[in-house]
């Protein structure tokens, strides 16, 4: 109970900006070491990293807020389908060919992103 609230506290200190930009950093992470893993052959890393990024990627999906976001939250949701699509296809069908597109979608909204909180912040 301790460390929970504990983590409670430092989450309250952190705005909504810096939380989305450590979920997109962990995805992005969790996308390059599962395509690092799977290019040296460690499959069961691999598909655990896959696992972790699909999970982020959903986690980001249902933050949007579409009434507020418009086009772009619309937009971001097509992405992070695509993303949750492409992990799940190596996870349960072994097939990593959209994974780099997954990695490059990533990459391109935490860019986009670091844009946004800065301006804002």
């Amino acid at each position: 109970k301790y460390k929970s609230s504990q983590i409670r506290k430092e989450m309250e200190k952190l705005n909504p900006y810096s939380i989305i930009h450590e979920l997109l950093q962990g995805l992005n992470e969790h996308l390059s070491d599962s395509i690092s893993s799977l290019d040296k052959g460690n499959l069961a890393y691999s598909k655990e990293q896959a696992q972790r990024a699909e999970k982020i990627a959903y986690s980001l999906q249902n933050c949007l807020d579409f009434k507020e976001g418009g086009e772009i939250a619309d937009n971001l949701n097509y992405l992070y389908r695509h993303i949750r699509f492409a992990t799940k296809i190596y996870i349960e069908k072994d097939k990593g060919d959209l994974m780099q597109s997954a990695l490059f979608v990533s990459n391109e909204i935490l860019e986009g992103w670091k844009g946004i909180s800065s301006k804002v912040a």
